[in-house]
């Protein structure tokens, strides 16, 4: 089967979570023995060295620069090209929604008459400016509807987007793909290569070591953790991701590290390294971010929103939280204080990873998905 992967916005030296999942969804594509290529927005300053199959589409990345929110432009000469690739393809896989090169490959595609599975990785975001929200709500209520409701399948990355996008779209050609976890890479340490990675770190392989990792703008609660960095001096904070909303670099804190740009192995070290994981994000469910952290075998503080879809006896191996500052400090003095099996919590996020996420089993799921509406379409 011939896959045409069109990437939610850019190639992973973008370094964002979708840009992972669309290079470990055409990596175990390939495996399957299927034929892929990927095409994603290219910006500067960290161009694409395209390799086989990479379908790079040069584009401007104003929006993300200027505004705050990653929208690419792509250039005007890129017509040509996704008519191209969508003429050779079987089947289209695209990466999210309300995205110019995916709004142009979506009806490049129809018109052609190739079949399209869409996934969505978010439901509304909740900006703090008006006329993000405004825009956002005109997007879905137009383009957005359309693309749904056009698309032969959809698929949602968490229950907890399927149910924030639910008026928008056909119940009875939807489901849930979670996330996929590379459980090789993102493993746990050895006792003592995590103790000298820790003193590395914090200055003493004793001190709680937190940890965040993901986009530093509102909707992932980089606001309500700051406060208790400034509080709690006893405790060591690493943040990894650009400057965004904030900028943790400005902050001048003792207790902090703000770390950016690093790969995916630094970013698994990083992960074994830390006592805990803060991610109290609303709008996204189980993310990509969660999963590696509990492949390393490190606990999760996160929003109470993000376990919609988990049965109780999953929801044990986290700290729940309200998108309250004084709430995720509870639950981390409470995670921090509890050394009666920290290994044994350990242990068990490390077993949910390997057995629920992944990429092995979302792959399959999705390939079954393709073939499916490939079929209908002949």
């Amino acid at each position: 089967m011939k896959i045409l992967l069109v990437g939610n916005y850019y190639y992973p030296e973008h370094l964002g979570g979708v840009e992972i999942v669309s290079f470990n969804l055409v990596k175990h594509y390939r495996e399957f023995s299927h034929e892929v290529r990927w095409m994603a927005a290219d910006v500067p300053p960290n161009l694409r060295v395209a390799g086989r199959g990479d379908v790079p589409i040069s584009s401007w990345n104003i929006a993300e620069e200027k505004l705050g929110f990653p929208h690419p432009l792509p250039h005007p000469n890129v017509l040509k090209k996704l008519f191209d690739n969508i003429k050779w393809c079987d089947v289209i896989h695209l990466q999210d929604s309300l995205y110019l090169i995916n709004i142009l490959a979506f009806f490049i595609a129809k018109l052609l008459g190739k079949p399209i599975l869409l996934t969505q990785y978010a439901k509304f975001i909740p900006y703090k400016q008006y006329y993000k929200r405004f825009l956002q709500t005109a997007a879905y209520r137009t383009v957005g509807w359309l693309m749904f409701n056009l698309a032969d399948r959809l698929a949602f990355i968490t229950e907890n987007v399927r149910a924030g996008m639910a008026y928008l779209t056909p119940k009875s050609r939807q489901e849930v793909v979670p996330l996929g976890v590379d459980t090789d890479l993102f493993v746990p340490l050895a006792k003592d290569e995590r103790a000298r990675l820790r003193e590395q770190l914090s200055g003493s392989a004793e001190r709680p070591i937190i940890l965040f990792v993901g986009r530093l703008v509102e909707r992932k609660g980089v606001h309500l953790i700051r406060p208790l960095i400034e509080k709690h001096q006893e405790w060591f904070w690493v943040l990894v991701g650009r400057p965004d909303d904030f900028n943790p670099s400005e902050w001048q804190l003792p207790n902090l590290k703000h770390l950016q740009n690093l790969q995916e192995d630094e970013l698994s070290k990083l992960f074994a390294s830390a006592d805990i994981l803060v991610h109290p994000s609303v709008g996204e469910g189980i993310t990509l971010t969660v999963s590696n952290s509990l492949a390393c075998g490190t606990p999760v503080v996160i929003s109470e929103e993000s376990l919609y879809e988990l049965d109780t006896a999953s929801r044990k191996l986290f700290f729940a939280v309200l998108p309250q500052t004084h709430d995720i400090e509870e639950k981390l003095n409470m995670a921090l204080s509890n050394c009666a099996a920290p290994e044994n919590l350990r242990a068990a996020c490390r077993d949910f990873a390997i057995n629920q996420l992944s990429w092995k089993k979302m792959c399959e799921r999705y390939l079954e998905i393709l073939q499916d509406i490939a079929r209908t379409a002949q």
